[in-house]
């Protein structure tokens, strides 16, 4: 997959994950889907992405590691846009709610991207074996 495609599917898998489980908050009455709210989950995978892009130039060969710092960066972004603009109250009980949703969302998407890029692997094998037979 190239890197832009990747970074644009990151961010469109990120994004539609956090949109269900926010909407599922809002089932249990912890939140309220408005206009506003979706745009700023927007903002925000779409920030997240972004900076995943330059923290994944850090030459990092541990798999923990890189994991660890992506989820830095996204605990960065996420406050440091959903503070300010008064999406995330930073009252304990919040802030927890809003780091469980953080782990679901990153394992979720690391799972989704995970299988797309095996099946990619896959698909492209195939596209490899079939154009040996044909010599």
């Amino acid at each position: 997959m190239s890197k832009l495609k990747f970074y644009i599917t990151m961010n469109c898998v990120s994004f539609t994950i956090l949109a269900l489980v926010y909407t599922i908050l809002c089932l249990f009455g912890l939140s309220a889907v408005n206009e506003a709210a979706i745009l700023i989950l927007l903002l925000m995978t779409t920030c997240i992405a972004a900076v995943i892009f330059f923290t994944d130039k850090i030459p990092i060969n541990s798999i923990p590691l890189r994991m660890a710092v992506d989820l830095a960066a996204v605990i960065a972004v996420v406050f440091l846009i959903g503070a300010p603009l008064g999406f995330i109250p930073l009252e304990p009980e919040y802030v927890l709610v809003v780091l469980g949703m953080i782990a679901v969302v990153y394992f979720a998407t690391f799972g989704v991207l995970v299988v797309k890029n095996k099946a990619d692997a896959e698909d492209i094998n195939k596209k490899i074996r079939k154009m040996k037979r044909e010599r």
